[in-house]
């Protein structure tokens, strides 16, 4: 299935998207202190952390400034130079690597530039389910063909279907101060399939200024089926959160976080 709004608005138009990922570092330090809290009770402190889809590198700067050494993979040549200029107003750039290339080819991407295995995998926020499930599957293999025995993976800040059944919402907006973004979805229990309308638009006084819109299909996991693809691909699932800044147990209410070890 091809999937042309990934280009568009992760390419074309991550002028937009990058303003929502610029929102997104808001909590995102007490999300690492969380993930280093689980990585500390399986003797993890320090080491080599792989950050698939990083966006603009929220994670991976946020990790390294624990003394990780982290390498980020996104197909946006935009978000990667957005965290490579974080990176370096936070001093550190020496432990960041941004990779530029489609996650579906990860192990081809890594290996050209970085030669150690991964201690840490985290796979966080909306991105999962763009393409295929086979590549969801395929992702998460490569990702374990370049980790250590008994590396761990973090899926982290995603939606789910349980959630879904009880609190989908059909329409919402994101002001960010004098830019708006309005979402309207379709949910499809049947496939999972989540279907949404992204319209940005300025604020201009009272009125909105429309920019571009952009329809995007993605696929939506239960923890269940996500934890099984987790297995086939050599990842055990050995942990769920709802919210991993606090370790809160997960429910139909809250994000999921899995935590996976390799096997």
């Amino acid at each position: 299935m091809r999937r042309d709004w990934v280009n568009k608005l992760f390419i074309e138009r991550s002028d937009l998207y990058l303003r929502l990922l610029n929102q997104r570092w808001l909590g995102t330090e007490e999300l690492v202190d969380g993930m280093t809290k689980v990585l500390d009770s399986f003797g993890i402190k320090a080491g080599h952390l792989l950050d698939l889809c990083c966006g603009n590198g929220r994670i991976s700067i946020h990790m390294a400034k624990k003394g990780f050494k982290a390498v980020g993979v996104d197909i946006s040549r935009a978000f990667l130079e957005a965290g490579e200029r974080k990176a370096r107003e936070l001093g550190v750039s020496n432990l960041v690597t941004f990779l530029e290339g489609d996650i579906r080819k990860l192990e081809e991407v890594v290996r050209t530039r970085y030669s150690r295995p991964f201690d840490v995998v985290v796979n966080a926020w909306a991105s999962l389910g763009f393409y295929e499930k086979e590549d969801d599957l395929s992702m998460f293999k490569q990702a374990r063909q370049l980790s250590k025995e008994g590396s761990i993976l973090f899926v982290a800040e995603t939606t789910h279907t349980e959630y879904l059944s009880i609190k989908f919402a059909p329409t919402s907006y994101i002001d960010l101060n004098r830019f708006v973004i309005l979402e309207n979805r379709r949910y499809e229990p049947l496939t999972s399939q989540v279907s949404t309308s992204w319209i940005f638009y300025n604020k201009r006084g009272q009125d909105l200024e429309l920019i571009d819109k952009v329809e995007i299909t993605h696929h939506i996991y239960s923890l269940s089926e996500l934890s099984s693809l987790l297995l086939k691909a050599g990842w055990k699932t050995v942990a769920s959160y709802g919210n991993l800044s606090t370790l809160q147990s997960m429910s139909p209410l809250t994000h999921m976080n899995i935590v996976a070890k390799a096997v």
